[in-house]
């Protein structure tokens, strides 16, 4: 079979939309989106027997270039599928400085210390005078990239052949902890990073897949 992984991006559940002063987080500060860009690796599917596939081992997101919000996978063994895999960012392994120097996050990516950034997202906050930066990355050369699982059903009888990788973006900000948007910079500070990461693994990502009628 062929699938398509759509990657989408919400904020309370609703479709994105940038460069509008429409969004409010927990701790009432209004906020807009302007640029989102972030990388996933090692997305994999787990079949019940056991096999795993890989499906790409680095893919780049850019919410402003419509190519980069999909990505095309042809023709996967037939198996019942229970689940996919992926990495938020790089691994301390993948994230080496001068590595991926054809991809088209070169050398935009670049993280100061080495490696490349696992996201940026950035915008204004309260006013148009107030930028925020939240970019994640390896501060201070500590690996924050973390793997996530997700639930899916792919066998050979309910036809799937779109899945949906969404990142609700408002869940970077409050859950376990609330993270105020400031406009100091967060790349060298590891308590930043730290409530990022465990906010990213909370519930940041879902997945879900529509069946071909």
């Amino acid at each position: 079979i062929d699938l398509i992984i759509h990657f989408t991006q919400t904020v309370d559940d609703n479709p994105l939309t940038i460069n509008e002063m429409i969004y409010t987080n927990q701790s009432n500060q209004q906020y807009n989106i302007q640029t989102l860009r972030y990388l996933i690796s090692d997305i994999t599917l787990h079949a019940d027997n056991g096999n795993n596939i890989l499906l790409d081992e680095v893919h780049f997101i850019d919410i402003s270039i419509d190519s980069s919000l999909s990505l095309n996978i042809p023709s996967i063994d037939n198996n019942n599928y229970t689940s996919i895999s992926f990495t938020m960012g790089l691994d301390s392994i993948k994230n080496q400085t001068n590595s991926y120097l054809n991809e088209n996050f070169f050398p935009s990516f670049s993280w100061p210390g080495g490696g490349y950034h696992y996201m940026q997202l950035e915008g204004d906050f309260n006013t148009v005078f107030n930028g925020y930066a939240t970019h994640t990355g390896p501060t201070n050369g500590i690996d924050f990239s973390f793997n996530i699982t997700l639930p899916l059903n792919i066998n050979q009888t309910n036809n799937v052949r779109d899945i949906y990788i969404n990142m609700e973006i408002e869940n970077w900000y409050q859950n376990p902890e609330i993270f105020n948007l400031t406009t100091d910079g967060i790349m060298d500070d590891a308590n930043s990073q730290i409530i990022l990461q465990a906010n990213g693994i909370e519930d940041v990502f879902s997945v879900y897949t529509l069946d071909l009628d």
